[in-house]
């Protein structure tokens, strides 16, 4: 059997094409990850059955009783607590989702780089399940004649356009210092919803961007001073919860007992003059009787009157339960108050410069979208994304930060949408810094390499998906069997719009003013349409499953028919790949879940059987079970890259949805 590793060389024969979509053969891996402080004190079983819930605890179990989960160099059991120096190794069957076919196109090289065109869902080097699945993986397999190429940059899956490579280690660096120091001019492309105004000088949007951990969101922070609301209203809330809901009740003893007094005393006066004379007999017997009925009314009265405090008793506890709700809802309010101001102020605090220039190239004919070019002056997360949400213009199809057409949706958010459960693992700030050395150098859909990069991530970690940016790696730790590099970089929340700013002159450009513009709120995880979600039941993956319900979906009436429609900006291009056409004309979420559901069904997605493992959870098919994927692109695309002093400059084609005919179609 052949077990392959880190260092394990990819080869071109590795791959397979169906359908217009590039599948990796399944291959036995052993991944090894160094215990992290985190884990210092927990057994191996717990610690993966958390991290990497993609197999259940029951799976973990009997990996470690057969050696495929072990930890390296002593014997270990699931009561064994894990400490520093230890590594975990674990053999798995291992599924890479899969790609867009076709081959990468080199745009040109010098001695020290070489620069190519990135097709959009494919990720650029080893994350999370990616391994030979990448830009960087394919190139090392299908154009050995490059060389060993090192990435230095990054763009986001679903991006698509200009993406460099050096040649050796002393190049990497060069490069990665031009791109921190903002030596490089960007230029990219953008359709972008409505109109997008015109002007002689570049629009420049000036707003500082932060990242909200909670949203997993970039967002514009238009105003730079701080705000600290008081705290006074929480703390009162807070002590409003140890009200009692005896606050209301009083005590019926003393009517009780006041009402037994009166009784006794009728009794004595009705009972003490019974015989000292006889000639008086009707006389007492008539007492005796107006006495009983006296006594009996005294009775009915306190009965009433004890209903009566019985059900003043019942709604002043009622009263005090309601009392006790509110003040609980007001404590909860005033707690998601202050986390929202914390969050505010963190925002306002870690908040960087960030300068990005539009220019309108075209509208599209229907005057529903334009398409934009983009020079971002500063290296932010989703900057160029952020800044057009914030300018009310947003990428049509970019659902992450207002975009009201189709477009490719985070592996996440279709996890959580279908219940599957590692898309529920993340909390809310459990990410990697990404703004570590490369804070002021990364761009908008690729950042600068550099730092060193993370401990091994085992393939079962998700990826973040559509959202994540490119940070800096250490380029000698990214060859293309190696670790997993730190996905989840930072830069700000999705932030509020300034539609209605006024403009003013600048510089020499036109300038939006944004100080008065109001901050709006984050938009949620994208979620499908209503009738998708209908028809696309939840559930819980199970053993036994068929699978094709693996995923819980269902086909959609509303599946449109899609063609291609990759011309280029220029003239028709002749490397057209027909797949990325029609998965720009995609704008239904169906299409991603139904294509999902056929990577996990259809025969000819089907792995051979001599490279089957009996004991593998996603066998028979060439996809992983459980990672839903959505390979369309997203409306963004890196045009050209070119060195301030002239050196070099590159540029590659532009997709079929900036050309200027191109009417894209709502879901």
């Amino acid at each position: 059997m052949l077990v392959e590793s880190g260092d394990s060389k990819i080869q071109a024969d590795d791959y397979v094409i169906v359908n217009g979509y590039r599948f990796v053969k399944p291959y036995h891996f052993d991944f090894m990850c160094n215990v992290r402080q985190r884990w210092f004190g927990q057994n191996i079983v717990d610690i993966m059955s958390r991290e990497f819930p993609a197999r259940d605890r029951q799976y973990y179990l009997a990996a470690l009783a057969d050696g495929r989960l072990r930890v390296e160099g002593r014997e270990a059991t699931a009561e064994t607590a894990l400490s520093q120096g230890m590594r975990i190794r674990h053999f798995i069957h291992r599924h890479e989702p899969p790609v867009p076919a076709g081959p990468i196109q080199v745009v040109g090289e010098t001695a020290d780089i070489v620069a190519v065109n990135k097709p959009h869902g494919m990720p650029v080097h080893v994350a999370g399940q990616y391994r030979k699945n990448t830009v960087h993986g394919i190139l090392a397999a299908e154009r050995a004649d490059l060389g060993e190429l090192l990435p230095v940059h990054r763009l986001d899956k679903p991006v698509s356009g200009l993406l460099l490579f050096a040649r050796h280690a002393a190049a990497a660096e060069a490069l990665r210092q031009q791109i921190e120091s903002r030596c490089l001019e960007k230029v990219y492309v953008a359709r972008v919803l409505g109109a997008f105004p015109s002007s002689d000088a570049p629009i420049a949007v000036d707003v500082p961007l932060a990242w909200d951990p909670v949203t997993n969101n970039a967002r514009a922070v238009p105003e730079a001073a701080a705000r600290f609301p008081s705290q006074a209203a929480s703390r009162a809330a807070a002590a409003g919860q140890g009200q009692s809901a005896e606050q209301g009740v009083q005590a019926a003893a003393p009517a009780a007992a006041a009402g037994a007094g009166r009784l006794a005393e009728a009794g004595v006066e009705g009972g003490g003059h019974g015989v000292e004379m006889q000639a008086q007999q009707r006389e007492e017997q008539q007492q005796q009787e107006q006495q009983q009925q006296g006594a009996e009314q005294q009775q009915g009265d306190q009965q009433r009157q004890q209903q009566q405090e019985d059900r003043r008793l019942r709604k002043a506890k009622w009263k005090a339960l309601k009392r006790e709700k509110k003040a609980a809802r007001e404590a909860a309010a005033a707690a998601a108050a202050a986390a929202s101001e914390a969050r505010e102020r963190d925002a306002i605090l870690g908040a960087k410069p960030a300068l990005t220039e539009y220019r309108l190239l075209w509208v599209a004919p229907d005057g529903q979208t334009s398409l934009v070019e983009c020079r971002p002056r500063t290296g932010r997360t989703h900057q160029i994304r952020v800044h057009l949400q914030h300018l009310g213009h947003p990428i049509a199809n970019d659902v992450q930060y207002g975009g009201t057409y189709g477009g490719p949706l985070p592996s996440q958010t279709m996890a959580d949408e279908l219940g599957v459960s590692w898309g529920k693992r993340r909390q809310a700030g459990d990410h990697t810094d990404g703004n570590n050395a490369a804070a002021g150098a990364a761009t908008e859909g690729g950042a600068a390499l550099g730092v060193a990069a993370a401990a091994l991530v085992a393939a079962d970690a998700p990826v973040a998906g559509a959202g994540d940016q490119g940070q800096v790696h250490q380029h000698q730790q990214l060859r293309h069997g190696g670790g997993t590099c730190c996905s989840g970089g930072h830069g700000a929340k999705a932030g509020s719009t300034a539609a209605g700013a006024g403009a003013m002159a600048s510089n020499g450009s036109v300038t939006i003013d944004v100080t008065g513009a109001d901050e709006g709120v984050a938009p949620k995880r994208p979620r499908t349409d209503g009738t998708c979600a209908a028809q696309r039941p939840r559930q819980q993956h199970q053993r036994g499953q068929p699978d094709g319900q693996a995923l819980g979906v269902v086909d959609c009436p509303g599946h449109r028919e899609r063609g291609s429609m990759l011309v280029d900006i220029q003239q028709q291009s002749a490397q057209a790949d027909s797949l990325e056409g029609l998965l720009a004309a995609a704008s239904s979420p169906c299409d991603a879940y139904q294509q999902n559901e056929e990577f996990r069904s259809r025969p000819e997605y089907k792995a051979p059987a001599e490279l089957h493992d009996k004991l593998c959870i996603n066998c028979p098919y060439f996809a992983p079970r459980d990672y839903p994927l959505d390979l369309r692109p997203l409306w963004l695309h890196a045009r050209s890259y070119s060195s301030e002093g002239g050196q070099w400059s590159f540029s590659c084609d532009l997709p079929g949805w900036a050309r200027a005919d191109f009417v894209p179609q709502r879901s």
